[in-house]
């Protein structure tokens, strides 16, 4: 078969992260791999042999990301809208089911900016999709996709597949090596994001990121504000 054609970007870049203490830059522990001893990211290791971290080009970002899970489904808002609240005693008991996040949240976490480098595999783009679709059936996947294409690479179900194609990417070596893995968040394509794929003999901390700082999430920071709202998120 012949060389894949992989759109590549090399360039250094501001990057945030947002994580867990003592060290928000740390490679994750092995003992939150808790699928099958893989980790559940899109671009984690389909074999579980290797760590990644996740970088973005904003801290907002970062926070769509992680504060994702945590949304009022669909279904919820529609019944909430539904319910029948004439005599006004929704004020006085509402609810805090759906879309409330515990100031617990913040105990934890911090948020890091570094100066990232490296050349990634930009995934979503043209040329890396044509390469791809030709090399990984998302029926060999479980996927049951009509075709192959930018949308399925963004689609957050099919994790066999896009760590399939980590794995893949990862084994490339010589002039085809990449770094990680570039993409846009599901969120918006204005959201440009990273995957670091963890090296042999690398340092707690990525080779690719430099000049690490991190800082505590508080209430009122910004970019957390921001992304609660977009989200429809409140603090319980």
């Amino acid at each position: 078969m012949t060389q894949p054609h992989l759109e590549r970007t090399t360039r250094t870049e501001q990057v945030w992260h947002v994580g867990f203490r003592p060290d928000v830059w740390a490679w994750s522990d092995w003992r939150y791999a808790t699928d099958n001893g893989r980790f559940d990211g899109r671009w984690d290791d389909q074999h579980g042999n290797f760590r990644t971290i996740y970088t973005a080009d904003s801290l907002y970002a970062c926070l769509l990301e992680v504060l994702a899970k945590y949304r009022p489904a669909r279904s919820v808002e529609d019944q909430v809208a539904a319910i029948d609240d004439s005599d006004g005693h929704g004020a006085l008991y509402p609810d805090y089911s759906a879309g409330n996040l515990d100031h617990s949240w913040l105990n934890d976490r911090l948020a890091g900016h570094a100066t990232q480098d490296g050349v990634y595999c930009y995934v979503t783009h043209s040329t890396t999709v044509a390469a791809l679709r030709r090399r990984f059936d998302p029926a060999h996947y479980g996927v049951p996709a009509t075709d192959f294409d930018a949308a399925l690479l963004k689609d957050s179900a099919p994790r066999a597949l896009t760590r399939s194609i980590a794995t893949w990417l990862y084994e490339l070596s010589g002039t085809l090596a990449v770094d990680g893995v570039e993409f846009r968040s599901r969120h918006g394509d204005d959201l440009r994001m990273w995957a670091i794929f963890e090296r042999p003999n690398d340092p707690e901390v990525s080779p690719r990121l430099t000049s690490a700082t991190q800082a505590p999430l508080t209430p009122d920071t910004p970019e957390l504000r921001d992304a609660m709202a977009l989200h429809g998120l409140r603090w319980s």
